[in-house]
């Protein structure tokens, strides 16, 4: 794909059993495509603003040695160090961050949440995965 050099740092949630809490777990990718920011629209109501980005990762991109799994996988993993994923409810950060959080990464000056994820690893031109968040 053209125009993929961006960074980002996915965060998948992920149950810590030793805990009993939620801790998010950041993935590294390089050579993606970040588009997005603040838009506005205007309805019955006035003017309406929000974020909403897409970022497009290629299935070649640079994951650090990971391996792409569903969600239902990811979760069921005993060990996820060499796993990532894309789920809804999930976080995006443009930039590169590997700590892992005990909070969601809101405070990230770029970031989202995920709310929907297209496969399109069979496109014939440019196999990705399209992220859509806000």
């Amino acid at each position: 794909m053209k125009l993929c050099k961006d960074t980002i740092t996915v965060y998948n949630a992920r149950l810590d059993r030793e805990k009993d809490s939620t801790v998010y777990v950041p993935t590294i990718i390089r050579g993606v495509s970040w588009y997005g920011g603040t838009k506005v629209s205007v309805d019955s109501n006035g003017r309406k603003a929000a974020n909403q980005y897409v970022v497009r990762i290629p299935v070649n991109a640079d994951a650090g040695g990971k391996s792409y799994t569903g969600s239902g996988a990811y979760r069921k993993a005993s060990d996820v160090s060499k796993l990532f994923t894309l789920n809804e409810g999930d976080f995006i950060v443009k930039g590169e961050f590997a700590e892992t959080l005990a909070m969601p990464p809101k405070f990230y000056a770029e970031s989202f949440m995920i709310i929907a994820v297209s496969d399109n690893r069979r496109a014939p031109n440019a196999p990705h995965w399209k992220v859509v968040g806000t």
